[in-house]
């Protein structure tokens, strides 16, 4: 039998984790884990000015003009992943999907959610946030849905809002609750900038022991790579304080599931070679060089009993957006959200 979803104070606590102990915060730790990167990485980029290498040092990439090489969890997963798994449209990051623009609005209600205490219209306010976060391109997208795909939208965006009324809890302001927290660290002596972005955050950074949690929230089904992106998220955390994040979790708002995982310095070192593999690879990527072959332990898609080969596109084109936008109940409601530029 499926157990419950958690409510309320059972969400606080299995987040929480109350008697357990926590990590006690170790300087070394940062600065080891840093190392580690920078060791690895040193050898494969050259910082702008750094000027031709030692004979037998290895060559490196030059990084001339171009900037730092921003490592995004959706590039690392992207060149993590084999040939058969990964979708032949090859960009970096998802294109307009139904269930991309549910996220996205589902996410923006959950952040109203944490932030003022109640979600009053998810839809009419998850795509107004869309508005004041630039999203413009996926306004569009929305704005030319059939009228059949925006019922699908607003059911399930609104079932998943009345989950999270429902279940979630609220949090005291003592926790510093953060949502969309941008994580950045520098690497490589600045070549590589290690990015990520953090959909909840509770807990301050200092005293003695680890207090600080991280959340992901997901509106679709459970992937492979989701608990990847969260440990890759640890691993940006745990290098810019001395003490890591102690959990951190995944929040399905769906079915109101939550998967909790103990961050521990082993699973941080792991996370730490799988980035540099991954980096390995996009600068593989960069320069045109032809990749090497992808060791199967990389790709979370061939460890998973029950996955199988993902679709060949993602949907609709992300392409030029008709200059009219459609008269439809979408194109409606994106209007009375403030419209499109």
């Amino acid at each position: 039998m499926i157990p419950d979803p958690p409510i309320g104070r059972t969400v606080l606590d299995r987040l929480r984790v109350p008697g357990r102990p926590r990590p006690a915060v170790d300087p070394d730790r940062s600065r080891n884990l840093r190392r580690r990167l920078d060791d690895a990485l040193s050898s494969l980029v050259r910082p702008e000015g750094a000027g031709p290498r030692p004979a037998g040092s290895g060559g490196g990439r030059q990084l001339a003009g171009e900037g730092p090489l921003v490592v995004t969890k959706a590039r690392l997963n992207r060149v993590l992943t084999c040939p058969s798994h990964i979708p032949v449209d090859g960009a970096d990051g998802p294109w307009p999907t139904l269930a991309l623009a549910t996220g996205a609005v589902v996410d923006a209600a959950f952040r109203q959610l944490v932030t003022v205490g109640s979600i009053d219209d998810p839809v009419a306010d998850g795509l107004a946030a869309l508005r004041v976060g630039g999203q413009e391109q996926l306004l569009h997208w929305v704005a030319e849905l059939p009228d059949a795909e925006w019922s699908r939208l607003v059911s399930s965006v609104e079932e998943q809002a009345e989950g999270l009324r429902r279940r979630w809890p609220p949090l005291d302001p003592a926790w510093l609750p953060r949502t969309q927290e941008p994580l950045r660290v520098a690497v490589a002596g600045g070549a590589v900038e290690l990015f990520a972005r953090v959909d909840l955050m509770i807990g301050i950074p200092g005293g003695e022991t680890a207090s600080v949690a991280l959340l992901e929230l997901k509106s679709g089904v459970r992937r492979p790579d989701h608990r990847a992106e969260l440990r890759y998220a640890a691993l940006l955390e745990a290098l810019r304080h001395p003490a890591p994040p102690f959990v951190s979790a995944l929040y399905y708002t769906r079915t109101g599931e939550l998967d909790v995982e103990w961050v521990t310095d082993e699973m941080l070192a792991d996370t730490a070679d799988r980035t540099i593999a991954g980096v390995r690879r996009l600068l593989e990527e960069h320069s045109g060089v032809p990749s090497s072959p992808l060791e199967p332990a990389l790709c979370l898609a061939c460890r998973a009993v029950d996955d199988g080969p993902r679709p060949a596109t993602r949907g609709r084109s992300a392409g030029p957006v008709a200059a009219a936008v459609p008269e439809g109940r979408a194109a409606a409601a994106v209007r009375a959200a403030g419209g499109v530029s």
